[in-house]
């Protein structure tokens, strides 16, 4: 894993000499802290920081030229299976001088052209360059694993890994408010926006192509068109566990220590497990919070543990554990992004740094075989024999009653009347109610002016977009996998991750299991009652009964209390008036959900608390960077 950055200039004139991509790397050595690499070739500027993860030596050194000194790529990510595409290239007669990826990767283009994406399985954001040509093509992977900003400015394009690097590459915008307001109605600002004007990020599965021209985007990869193609065979559940243990086995290959995330949950079980099976010895990792049961998953995740034969490490944290946490995870946001439970995730993240490089985890499951309760949601509300007429009925009271995450009853309410008020509107409506993360209406409030509401219709209807896709759930699965796969849970991983220099390899995002997922009837993996039916039934030999029979909890954080307690004082200093008022948001707003957050019926307002914090220190973080420039 590593980070990577540069610019091509449009038009005649030379390139400028200057210090910025320097700098902009400077910004990216926590994603790559083994090395780094500057190459400089006509229009185009690239920079590479390296975490050495395959082949550590020096011969795998980026940007990597190819010995015709055509082409070179700056490469962030791995193509698992590139040790079987070397051994074919290999057997035609080509020579490598190192035992890396990235020289495979490069290999490719020089044969294939951009057809050689589809014959790589892993992550990645790169760019190539055709010094003959004077092109570049930069691309994504499929699923949005890895992240890649850009924009046009000054007569350049810029790209970097993280957005604080494109900054540093000379790139400006002001505060988009729809934006803004997207960021605290979801708590993640969906790709292609970014909370910058004109300033973009590249969307999964796809390419732009660059010339002294312009630039040209286009998809070049279709999860849907791709699983109509897939057969699933007559046995479906051998079909997936061949194909998962075989991207397990895939992902297990690296030069470093290895490791896996084990929550206690169906996903990280199953992925572990597999793991287990592999490589004898196994280290695994789970997170959970001392004198927070309603929170805390650890118990399940020793219990797997100890039935896979890993070498298994808890973590448990306290208030005050997560408050020491809290700054470090704030500077580490180099756009806001508000999900609570990247929080644990960071700090995990960190303590599993200090034992292995790269670690395995169960992410994607959940949006490919069903596995969230909204999912079970959908299903009752698009069966018309369903007998939650009485739950419907009822919405004035779960209206009435405390709703709130922070136990156990108050959250059954919250659910009770999200179900309740998801029962009327279009699927496309459903699906966007359920995505939402705002049910007091917050953002409206914080962002009193949040542009054209044509405009937001315009991006709502983008980001739901996979509801059409294909039919029923399978539909609602599909959004879920394009936007908040990629711009939650993906983008949290990656942030969380990449900050302590830790590899996560996410074994169910391995493309041929995705599309035999989306080939498979809804029916095989969501049940009313059970969600991610299959992988119970196709797993459930590898696992104690108590994690195959488990439901869904959720990553969640006692977050109301982290706010009520060390972090008190934090708000008072953030979120003043005129700092609020500074920053773009409405003062009143923010004092209003303060208070929410403070009385005797918070409803979700510590989420939109924690949301002003990571938003408020970004932008003075952002103020502050641009000072110093």
């Amino acid at each position: 894993m590593c980070g990577i950055a540069g610019s091509y200039q449009f038009g005649s004139g030379p390139v400028p000499a200057d210090d910025r991509i320097s700098n902009a790397l400077r910004y990216l050595a926590h994603r790559g802290p083994d090395d780094e690499g500057v190459y400089r070739n006509g229009r185009t500027v690239l920079g590479h920081r390296r975490l050495s993860v395959i082949d550590t030596s020096p011969a795998a050194h980026q940007p990597f030229t190819d010995d015709g000194g055509r082409f070179t790529i700056a490469f962030n990510g791995e193509a698992f299976n590139y040790q079987e595409l070397r051994a074919e290239l290999e057997a035609e007669g080509h020579r490598f001088r190192s035992q890396s990826d990235t020289e495979v990767v490069l290999r490719l283009f020089t044969l294939k052209g951009e057809g050689f994406l589809h014959e790589l399985n892993g992550f990645f954001a790169l760019a190539i360059r055709d010094a003959e040509k004077d092109e570049l093509l930069i691309a994504r992977d499929r699923f949005g694993e890895k992240p890649l900003w850009y924009c046009e400015q000054d007569g350049r394009l810029l790209f970097a890994s993280e957005l604080r690097a494109l900054e540093a590459l000379g790139a400006k915008g002001e505060l988009d408010p729809h934006s803004l307001h997207q960021y605290f109605t979801f708590h993640y600002i969906p790709a292609p926006w970014s909370v910058l004007k004109g300033v973009r990020k590249l969307e999964p599965g796809e390419l732009i192509r660059v010339n002294a021209k312009g630039l040209e985007r286009s998809r070049w990869y279709d999860v849907v068109g791709a699983a109509k193609r897939t057969e699933t065979s007559s046995d479906p559940r051998g079909r997936l566990r061949e194909l998962l243990d075989d991207s397990v086995r895939l992902r297990l290959n690296c030069d470093v220590p290895i490791g896996a995330f084990l929550s206690g949950g169906l996903d990280s079980s199953i992925v572990s497990a597999l793991a287990a099976r592999h490589r004898t010895g196994l280290r695994t990792f789970s997170i959970g919070y001392a004198g927070a049961p309603y929170f805390d998953e650890t118990r399940y995740a020793e219990d797997a543990a100890r039935h896979i034969g890993s070498d298994h490490t808890s973590i448990r944290l306290s208030t005050d554990d997560l408050a020491a946490g809290y700054s470090d995870f704030l500077t580490s946001v180099d756009e806001p992004f508000a999900d609570s439970s990247a929080l644990p995730a960071f700090i995990l993240a960190r303590e599993a740094r200090k034992h292995v490089t790269v670690a395995l985890s169960g992410d994607g499951a959940d949006e490919l075989f069903g596995g969230y309760r909204k999912h079970q949601a959908q299903l009752r509300l698009s069966d018309p024999r369903s007998m939650d007429k009485a739950v419907i009925a009822l919405r004035p009271l779960w209206r009435l009653l405390p709703k709130s995450r922070n136990n156990r009853i108050t959250d059954m309410f919250r659910k009770l009347d999200r179900f309740a008020t998801n029962a009327g509107g279009s699927n496309e409506q459903r699906w966007l109610n359920l995505a939402d993360q705002d049910p007091d209406d917050d953002a409206k409030r914080l962002v009193p002016h949040p542009g054209s509401p044509l405009a937001l219709s315009e991006r709502e209807h983008q980001l739901s977009r996979g509801v059409k896709g294909l039919h029923g759930i399978n539909g609602y699965l599909l959004a879920d996998l394009e936007t908040v796969l990629p711009n939650d849970m993906l983008h949290k991983v990656d942030l969380t991750s990449m900050a302590h220099g830790l590899e996560v390899r996410a074994p169910f995002l391995d493309h041929r299991v995705v599309e035999l997922a989306f080939a498979l009837p809804a029916e095989m993996k969501l049940r009313r009652g059970i969600g991610k039916a299959i992988l119970r039934e196709a797993f459930g030999d590898l696992l104690p009964p108590s994690i195959v029979a488990r439901k869904k909890q959720g990553f969640e954080v006692p977050l109301r209390e982290l706010l009520l307690g060390p972090l008190a004082g934090l708000q008072d200093e953030l979120l003043r008036e005129e700092l609020v008022r500074a920053a773009g948001l409405d003062p009143h707003g923010a004092a209003a959900v303060l208070r929410r957050l403070r009385s005797s019926c918070p409803g979700d307002a510590q989420a939109t608390v924690h949301a002003l914090l990571v938003y408020m220190t970004w932008w003075k973080a952002r103020r502050s960077m641009a000072s110093a420039n």
